[in-house]
């Protein structure tokens, strides 16, 4: 029996509307609209617009004509210097006029991977680094042209020597030209974060580049902008992570040029998402400094203080941030960490990580740490309420008393959902009944949802506290259990408050 059929001449996808296919195209080389609203470079980005382009005319002709979906510009100075036929700045220049007036988002690699070896790590070497430094002002003279275009910069180093230079081009005031009115995010990043954990900073010879913090992306005309209207109007969010600046310029001049002073109902228009992460101790901004940071951003919403913030110090005001909602906090081993929580407050965070920095000696789960920087931290949570809406706490590693935990516990009735991962089993102790000389007993944390715990082994100590709880709450009493990819087990419980057994 034989079938016959016709092949239509031209397939589907052929006869689709030209706005149709720039839309797929779109999604298959900047990912959904939640990455790029989140600054999530897909990394199919560079290479996807060719690999369209090259399928036929028709599709080459609608991938040159959406000049968005070249927007993104890599500048990989190792292919640069280990190419030298000049093919890295031809593409550079070529994807430059492609993407037309389009916002662009701008990565820069300075990276020599693995092959760096172990001067890298303790030293801050690498064979490359000077050549790497020198190649920045090319860069950077091409892509200032471009300046009022920019929606993003990225620079990832290994080294410090390749940011310090790129520092000093973004530092220096320019004569000419506009400024970065379309920026909304800087992230600078020094791949090292073994550094961090040295007091002194790694390379001694040159520490901080002075001067305004991103002067030259405010534009020629910095003294003649009016006052209400900031010279990065759209800049949400900084990630600096193993870079330092001039904190002092930094927060009176850079934070405060994306700031109005005028009063603005639109949140885009005030730093949102601030990162301070891996700084050795003696580049660290003071408490001052950090305070007069959180007091620039008061439209706050997302900071993250990993190995970094100010280690000692009593602040002698606290900043009101009303709108942040996301904390993550790794204290060291030095200082009291409460005295840094004790300059700012937080009434509607939503979402708190607290974990240590730094191992510095072996973890055991049955360790109390009296002595600890978590002790402090989880007492003065504890007695002040910094955060009386918290609903979601991660704790990892975190040595403390059970004491200073149950007193945490305690003070945070409104949590749903808890994470401990490799925390001390004195955090699981907290979670048993209490007796209250009042009410009977009782279960802290009582309207939580799920608990998160790692590793694996650990499931039963908290079975065994569960069991516990349901003397008092009937909705502990059963529970399904999740087993996590991540050597991890997550329980949830049954939506059913209203169950509570008094206690006699």
């Amino acid at each position: 029996m034989s079938v016959s059929f016709q092949v239509p001449h031209l397939c589907y996808i052929a006869k689709l509307p030209v706005e149709t296919l720039s839309e797929i195209f779109m999604l298959a080389v900047h990912g959904s609209f939640k990455q790029r609203e989140t600054y999530e470079i897909a990394p199919q980005s560079v290479t996807m617009p060719d690999v369209l382009a090259l399928v036929n005319r028709h599709w080459r002709r609608v991938a040159l004509s959406d000049t968005s979906l070249w927007s993104t510009l890599v500048v990989d100075l190792h292919k640069m210097i280990c190419n030298k036929t000049g093919v890295g700045w031809t593409w550079l220049t070529t994807m430059i006029r492609r993407s037309g007036r389009s916002s662009v988002d701008i990565i820069i690699k300075a990276q020599q991977g693995a092959a760096s070896g172990w001067r890298r790590k303790y030293w801050d070497f690498t064979p490359t680094m000077g050549r790497y430094a020198d190649c920045m002002p090319a860069v950077f003279n091409l892509l200032f042209q471009e300046m009022y275009r920019w929606r993003s910069l990225d620079i990832v180093s290994d080294t410090w020597m390749p940011l310090c230079s790129a520092l000093y081009l973004l530092n220096e005031r320019r004569t000419e030209g506009s400024g970065a009115l379309r920026l909304e995010s800087i992230k600078l990043t020094r791949t090292n974060d073994a550094l961090s954990s040295f007091w002194h900073f790694r390379p001694r010879f040159i520490q901080t580049v002075e001067g305004i913090p991103f002067a030259a992306l405010m534009g020629a005309n910095l003294q003649d902008v009016p006052a209400q209207s900031p010279h990065l109007p759209k800049l949400r969010n900084i990630f600096l992570y193993g870079v330092h600046l001039n904190w002092t310029a930094f927060h009176l001049a850079t934070l405060l040029s994306a700031t109005p002073t005028q009063s603005l109902t639109p949140t885009r228009h005030c730093i949102q998402s601030l990162e301070l992460s891996h700084h050795s101790g003696e580049v660290r901004p003071t408490l001052d400094e950090f305070l007069g940071i959180l007091k620039a951003c008061p439209r706050l919403r997302h900071l993250v203080l990993r190995a970094s913030g100010p280690l000692r110090g009593r602040p002698s005001y606290q900043v009101s941030l009303p709108l942040l909602q996301r904390l993550h906090y790794e204290f060291p081993r030095v200082g009291d960490p409460a005295e840094l929580f004790s300059g700012f407050y937080a009434p509607n965070l939503i979402e708190l990580f607290i974990g240590e920095s730094f191992i510095q000696k072996k973890f055991t789960y049955e360790d109390d740490d009296e002595d600890g920087p978590a002790n402090s931290l989880l007492r003065y949570c504890a007695t002040h309420h910094p955060f009386p809406k918290l609903q979601e706490l991660s704790l990892n590693k975190v040595n403390a008393p059970v004491e200073a935990f149950s007193l945490f516990m305690a003070s945070v009735p409104t949590l749903r959902h808890l994470s401990l991962l490799g925390t001390s089993n004195q955090a699981l102790r907290a979670l048993a009944p209490i007796k209250d000389p009042l009410t009977g007993f009782g279960v802290p944390c009582p309207d939580l949802e799920s608990i998160k715990i790692f590793p694996k082994r650990r499931r039963f100590d908290l079975v065994d506290v569960l069991r516990e709880r349901s003397k008092c709450a009937l909705r502990f009493a059963e529970w399904q259990c999740c087993d996590l990819m991540s050597d991890g087990f997550m329980f949830s419980f049954e939506d059913n408050k209203n169950q509570i057994v008094s206690g006699e």
